[in-house]
C-alpha cells in the first residue's frame, strides 16, 4: 500500500478507509461483513480510518471504536468530524469531542475536522471561539491536529482557510467536479498556503465507475487493462499537494479493488490526463436536457419539480447509471413532484429562457425511469 508523508510524524496510506457507506442489514451496519472489510483493507497496508459524528446515524463512530480496540493504536491513524451545527455555546465543542472520544475508545484522535463547513455554520461556530476550543483541544492531548471539511462557495471558502493555520482541509475533489464549490481555485490556494489537502468523493458517490462503453474504450485505448476507477484514483494523486484520498467503500470487492489499485498506484502522465480531458468532455455531452435549474418554469400548477427531474435524468445518462438514478428519483422527488404527473398545460414553456420543450422531456424523464 502507498504511504504519504502527511505529517513529519505522520506517514499514512495514500487511500484511507471512509466509514459513511458500510454494507448494512435491517437498518444497521452489517457488523460481520463490514469487519472484513476492515481487517482486509488493515491487513493490506490501509492505516487511516475516517468516520464522523453523524455516520449511520452515529453508529459508525461506535463499530469502529469496537473494531479498532484490537489493533495497537500505534499502528494507524483515526480522523473523526465534530457535527458543528449542533454547537450552540461554547462549551457544546468539549461535550462532543469527549462523546466522540469515548465511542470510538482512544484518548485522542490523530486528525479531528470541523465537519460540512459552510459560510452561515462558520459564523456560528466562529462567535462561540472555536479557535480557543481548537487550542485547548490540542494542548490537552484530545487532538493531534485540526482541520474541516467544506461544502460551499468559493469566497467562504477563502475566509475560513485564511482565517488560522489549520493543519489540512477536507475537499470533494475529482476530475469532473474540480469546478464547482471551492474548485481548483481553492485546492491551488491550500497548496500555496502549504496546508496538505485531503480528497472526499474521488469517485463522485461512484458515478465514475460506471461510465458508458464508448468512455471507456477512449480510456482503454491507452491502458487496456485499467478500470474506471483506477482511472480516478490517479487522477486525484496527479494533485501534488493530495496527501490522503479517502474512499467511502460500501464491499468487500470494492476494498479488494481498491487496495490492490492503491498497491501501486502513480499519477498520470501528459498523455494520460490529456485523455481525463477528453473524457469529461464526453460525459458532459452526454447531458439529455440543457436546463440551467434557473427555476423560471415553476411553480408548475400540479407541483412537478421540474429542475429536480431532469437533473436526475441527467446524472443517471451522463455517468451511465440507470439503477442510482431510478433510486434517486423514487427516494429524493415527492409523488406529486415526479415526471409523470405533466398535464401538458404548458405553462411552464413560456417561462423557460432556454426555450425547452419542457411537457416532451418530461415525457422522456418518465420513459426513462419507468419502462
Amino acid at each position: 500500500m502507498k504511504k504519504i508523508q502527511i505529517k513529519n510524524d505522520v506517514n499514512n496510506s495514500l487511500l484511507g478507509f471512509g466509514c459513511m457507506r458500510f454494507p448494512t442489514k435491517h437498518g444497521k451496519i452489517d457488523r460481520e461483513l463490514a469487519t472484513k472489510m476492515l481487517d482486509y483493507a488493515y491487513e493490506h497496508g490501509l492505516n487511516h480510518f475516517d468516520t464522523a459524528y453523524s455516520y449511520h446515524d452515529g453508529e459508525s463512530e461506535l463499530f469502529l471504536g469496537e473494531y479498532l480496540k484490537k489493533h495497537d493504536r500505534k499502528s494507524f491513524t483515526l480522523s473523526t468530524k465534530l457535527p458543528v451545527w449542533k454547537v450552540k455555546k461554547y462549551e457544546d465543542f468539549e461535550v462532543f469531542l469527549d462523546e466522540q472520544l469515548n465511542k470510538l475508545q482512544v484518548e485522542y484522535f490523530d486528525f479531528y475536522l470541523l465537519h460540512a463547513l459552510n459560510k452561515e455554520r462558520w459564523d456560528i461556530i466562529v462567535k462561540n471561539n472555536v479557535f480557543k476550543f481548537i487550542e485547548e483541544a490540542k494542548a490537552k492531548g484530545k487532538i493531534r491536529y485540526c482541520g474541516f471539511s467544506y461544502h460551499d462557495g468559493k469566497e467562504p471558502f477563502k475566509e475560513i482557510i485564511n482565517s488560522y493555520e489549520w493543519d489540512f482541509c477536507l475537499l470533494q475533489i475529482n476530475y469532473i467536479d474540480f469546478n464547482i464549490q471551492q474548485g481548483a481555485e481553492g485546492y491551488d490556494l491550500a497548496a500555496s498556503k502549504g496546508i496538505p489537502v485531503w480528497v472526499m468523493e474521488p469517485l463522485k458517490g461512484g458515478n465514475l465507475v460506471t461510465l458508458a462503453e464508448d468512455i471507456m474504450n477512449h480510456y482503454q485505448k491507452v491502458n487496456p487493462n485499467d478500470s474506471a476507477a483506477k482511472w480516478a484514483f490517479r487522477w486525484v494523486h496527479s494533485l501534488p499537494n493530495v496527501k490522503l484520498i479517502l474512499s467511502g467503500m460500501s464491499s468487500l470487492e470494492q476494498v479488494e479493488d481498491n487496495c490492490a489499485i492503491f498497491d501501486d498506484i502513480t499519477p498520470l502522465n501528459e498523455l494520460e490526463l490529456k485523455i481525463v480531458d477528453e473524457v469529461r468532455v464526453m460525459i458532459n455531452n452526454r447531458v439529455k436536457v440543457a436546463c440551467t435549474g434557473c427555476r423560471y418554469c415553476l411553480p408548475c400548477p400540479v407541483g412537478i419539480e421540474i429542475s429536480k427531474n431532469f437533473s436526475i435524468y441527467n446524472n443517471s445518462y451522463m455517468y451511465n447509471n440507470k439503477g442510482s438514478g431510478k433510486w434517486q428519483y423514487n427516494s429524493n422527488l415527492k409523488i406529486e413532484q415526479r415526471s409523470y404527473n405533466c398535464i401538458e398545460c404548458g405553462q411552464c414553456l413560456d417561462q423557460c429562457p432556454q426555450k425547452l420543450p419542457i411537457p416532451q422531456l418530461l415525457k422522456e424523464v418518465t420513459a426513462y425511469f419507468t419502462e
